[in-house]
């Protein structure tokens, strides 16, 4: 059992990218947040220069499966296609959740942790998120591994809620 002070596993999470309900991945990675640091030799000042935060920085995040087959099977590839070639259209998605006019479109963009009863106990928001990176499988015939795609998606903002 559990204590209130113990750490939730990670292993437990939903992606909610947008309009597109893909779900069963194995990994995800790159929640970071980065200040850069501007260093300003100050004369006489010989130990250590002065350091200022700067702008900030948000990294990718790589998201992770295993390639199944269905209904899912290229939506990860397709949406990175169609976002790469300027013919995403979230209308013609056929993994639509239903529209909600009162919801905000940042609040659909989301890594949600979740607790061992699948309560949410953690949420990270992703602001103008979208793929810029869709690697295929490695095969090898001499491997036995899964077959396993991954998409890197860039957003302007992460927020922990």
């Amino acid at each position: 059992m559990r204590r209130p002070d113990d750490p939730f596993p990670s292993f437990r999470f939903v992606l909610e990218l947008g309009s597109l309900q893909v779900a069963g991945f194995q990994e995800c990675s790159g929640l970071a947040l980065e200040t850069k640091v501007f260093e300003y030799p100050e004369g006489g000042r010989n130990q250590s220069p002065l350091k200022f935060p700067e702008r900030g920085a948000v990294s990718n995040i790589t998201l992770k499966r295993g390639m199944v087959g269905g209904a899912t099977t290229g939506a990860l590839f397709n949406w990175h296609r169609d976002v790469m070639t300027g013919s995403f259209d979230p209308a013609a998605n056929p993994h639509l959740r239903p529209f909600d006019s009162d919801e905000d479109i940042d609040d659909r963009l989301a890594i949600v942790l979740r607790d061992e009863k699948g309560d949410e106990v953690k949420r990270w928001k992703l602001f103008r998120a979208f793929p810029v990176k869709w690697t295929g499988p490695e095969l090898k015939a001499d491997a036995s591994a899964v077959a396993v795609e991954a998409l890197e998606i860039a957003c302007e903002g992460l927020e922990m809620v």
